[in-house]
C-alpha cells in the first residue's frame, strides 16, 4: 500500500505541476523564466534539506562534476526549457503526453548503442508508441500546420533529451545518486536557464499576488521537490523497470485536472493518442521486467 500511495501522490503532483506552470505561462510568465525560477529554487532548497540531514553527496571526481553538469543540462534545462516554451502554443496534457514519450525514445537509443535490431514485442510496443505520438501531432495540426509542428517538435526534443539524460545516468555510474542526484540537476538546469534569460534580457517571474505566490510555492516544493521524492521511494520499494510503468498516470491526471483549471476540451483522436502512448510504455515496462536475470 505504501508503494501505491507514493505512486499516486508523485504522479498527482507531477500532474499538477503541468496545469499549474500552464496557468503562469497563460498569464504572461516567460516560459524559461518560469522554468529558472521553480528549479533553481528547488534544486538549491532540496540540497540545504540534504545538507541539514547529513544526507547530500558530493561530486568527489571531475568526472563527477562533467557527468551532473551533462545531467542538469538535459533533463532540466533542455527538458522542460523546450518543453514549457512549446507549452506557450500546446495544451499542458499534450505536453505532458509527448514527455511521457521519453521510454520510447530510452529503447530506441539503447538499441542504437548496442546495435541491435529491438525484438518482436519490443518493435510493437514501439509501433503502438509511435501511432499514438502520430496521432497526437495530427489531432493538434490545423491552418498554420507547419509552425504547429515546431512546437510539437520542440516538445518531443525535450523527451528526447530525458531520454538521453536517462541512458547517459545508466553508463556513466555517476557517484552523485537518488535525491542528491535530482537536487543538483534541478539546480544546474536551473543556473544555465537563468543565466540564458540573463543574456537575452527576459523579465524574471513576478509574483504580484497572494494567488500567484502560493502557486509559485506549491510548484517549488510540492511539485517538484516533493513529487521527484516520492517518486524516488516508489523506485526503490518496486524498482525502476515496474515503477516506470506507471509513467503514463502522469499526463491522464494532467488531462483531469486541466478539464476544470483550464477549461480544456479533447478530441477523440487526442483521446486515442493518449492511450496508444500509455499502452506502449506498459508494454515497455512489462517486457523489462520479464527479463531473466544476468
Amino acid at each position: 500500500m505504501r508503494y501505491y500511495a507514493l505512486l499516486l501522490a508523485s504522479t498527482v503532483l507531477m500532474g499538477s505541476a503541468f496545469v499549474i506552470s500552464k496557468l503562469f505561462i497563460n498569464g504572461d510568465v516567460h516560459p524559461l523564466a518560469l522554468v529558472a525560477s521553480r528549479f533553481t529554487l528547488a534544486g538549491l532548497l532540496a540540497l540545504v534539506w540534504l545538507y541539514l540531514r547529513g544526507q547530500l553527496e558530493l561530486p568527489r571526481t571531475y568526472r563527477d562534476s562533467i557527468g551532473l553538469v551533462v545531467v542538469g543540462t538535459l533533463q532540466t534545462a533542455v527538458l522542460f526549457g523546450a518543453g514549457f516554451i512549446a507549452m506557450a502554443h500546446l495544451s499542458a496534457a499534450t505536453i505532458s503526453l509527448l514527455t511521457l514519450t521519453m521510454p520510447i525514445w530510452v529503447t530506441l537509443l539503447q538499441g542504437l548503442m548496442a546495435r541491435q535490431v529491438p525484438e518482436g514485442g519490443q518493435f510493437l510496443s514501439l509501433a503502438i508508441g509511435m501511432l499514438g505520438v502520430t496521432l497526437i501531432i495530427g489531432s493538434g495540426v490545423g491552418s498554420n500546420g507547419t509552425v504547429e509542428i515546431l512546437w510539437f517538435a520542440l516538445a518531443l526534443l525535450g523527451a528526447f533529451s530525458w531520454a538521453g539524460a536517462t541512458v547517459f545516468t545508466k553508463r556513466a555510474g555517476l557517484g552523485v545518486t537518488g535525491w542528491s542526484l535530482n537536487g543538483w540537476q534541478m539546480l544546474i538546469g536551473g543556473l544555465e536557464i537563468q543565466l540564458l534569460i540573463m543574456v537575452l534580457g527576459i523579465p524574471g517571474i513576478d509574483l504580484a499576488t497572494a494567488m500567484d505566490l502560493g502557486l509559485f510555492v506549491w510548484l517549488v516544493v510540492p511539485a517538484s521537490i516533493l513529487s521527484f521524492g516520492c517518486w524516488f521511494a516508489a523506485l526503490q520499494l518496486g524498482g525502476a523497470e515496474v515503477t516506470s510503468g506507471y509513467l503514463f498516470l502522469i499526463p491522464l491526471f494532467t488531462a483531469l485536472m486541466s478539464i476544470p483549471v483550464l477549461q480544456a476540451t479533447f478530441t477523440l483522436t487526442q483521446m486515442l493518442g493518449g492511450v496508444a502512448v500509455a499502452l506502449a510504455v506498459w508494454r515497455m515496462s512489462r517486457a523489462r521486467n520479464q527479463l531473466p536475470a544476468g
